[in-house]
C-alpha cells in the first residue's frame, strides 16, 4: 500500500489590500482508493482588518482622548460667561435687549436718589442757623488774665501811644478769636482789657443770650467751654515774631456777675 501526496496551489485575494498569497494545500490519500480527509494548512491573511488598518484606529482612538482631556481642561467659567452674554443680549421689552433694561432701571435709581438728595437739601432748614437775635436779652460775663512772652508793654519806655495801639491789636484778636467761633459767635458780644500788671493783661468778656437758657449755660456758654476757645488760639499761636504772644499755660477765666 503506497500513499500518494498531492499539493496543490491555490490563490486567495485580499478585498483589502489586493495583495494575492500562495497557499499549499496538502491531499493525502489512501492507496487503496479511498479518499482522507483533506488537511489544509494555511497562513491565512484577514480579509477585515489589515496592519496599516489597525494603526489608524489607534491613532483615531488617541485624538479622541486628546481632544476629550483638552475639553475637560477648559475652564467653566469661560462657558458660564458665553452663557450669561448669550442671556443678556436676548430680547426683553419691545425691541430692547436685556443689558439695556438693566442699564436704564440702575439710571433711574441714581437719578431718583439725586433728585430726593435734592429736594431734601433744599427744603430742610437747620434750626440752629435760625434765631432771632433781638430775643437775646440776658447777659452773661467771664473775666480773666492771661500773661504776655515779651514785656515791653509795661516796660517804662513803652510810649503810651504805643501801647494803646498793642493793647488794641490784642483786643482785636480775641474778638477774632470769639465771632470766628460758630458755637459762640451769634452770642458773643464784646472784650475789654481792663489793664496791665506785670505783663499780666485782665480781660472781660460779655455775652448775650436767650431768656430761655439752661442748655446755654450748662454746656455752650459753660466756664470750660469758653476757655478753651481761647485757650487752643492761644496754643496754636507762632511765638517767632509775635510780639502778642501768650503764654497758653497762664490764661485763667472764672464766671462774673457784674456789679459783684
Amino acid at each position: 500500500m503506497s500513499d500518494e501526496l498531492e499539493l496543490k496551489t491555490i490563490q486567495v485575494v485580499s478585498n483589502n489590500n489586493n495583495i494575492a498569497s500562495d497557499v499549499r494545500v496538502e491531499q493525502v490519500s489512501s492507496g487503496n482508493g479511498a479518499r482522507s480527509d483533506n488537511v489544509n494548512t494555511a497562513h491565512e491573511v484577514s480579509p477585515l482588518l489589515s496592519t496599516p488598518q489597525v494603526g489608524d484606529a489607534n491613532n483615531a482612538e488617541c485624538s479622541d482622548v486628546t481632544i476629550e482631556s483638552v475639553n475637560s481642561s477648559k475652564p467653566r467659567w469661560r462657558d458660564e460667561l458665553q452663557r450669561v452674554k448669550r442671556e443678556l443680549n436676548e430680547v426683553a421689552v419691545w425691541k430692547l435687549k436685556k443689558w439695556m433694561v438693566i442699564l436704564i432701571v440702575l439710571l433711574l435709581i441714581a437719578l431718583i436718589i439725586a433728585i430726593s438728595f435734592i429736594v431734601c437739601a433744599a427744603g430742610h432748614v437747620d434750626e440752629d442757623e435760625t434765631y432771632d437775635r433781638s430775643s437775646f436779652v440776658v447777659e452773661r460775663f467771664f473775666r480773666g488774665n492771661f500773661t504776655l512772652a515779651n514785656s515791653f508793654i509795661s516796660h517804662p519806655e513803652t510810649q503810651a501811644e504805643e501801647r494803646e495801639k498793642l493793647l488794641e491789636e490784642l483786643k482785636h484778636q480775641l474778638t477774632t478769636v470769639y465771632n470766628s467761633s460758630s458755637a459762640l459767635a451769634r452770642y458773643f458780644s464784646s472784650v475789654t482789657i481792663n489793664s496791665f500788671s506785670d505783663d499780666t493783661a485782665q480781660f472781660e468778656l460779655q455775652f448775650i443770650i436767650p431768656s430761655e437758657n439752661e442748655q446755654l449755660v450748662r454746656y455752650t456758654l459753660s466756664r470750660e467751654m469758653v476757655k478753651n476757645v481761647l485757650f487752643q488760639h492761644f496754643y496754636d499761636q507762632d511765638p517767632a515774631g509775635n510780639s502778642l504772644y501768650v503764654k497758653p499755660t497762664s490764661l485763667s477765666m472764672e464766671v462774673w456777675t457784674r456789679g459783684t
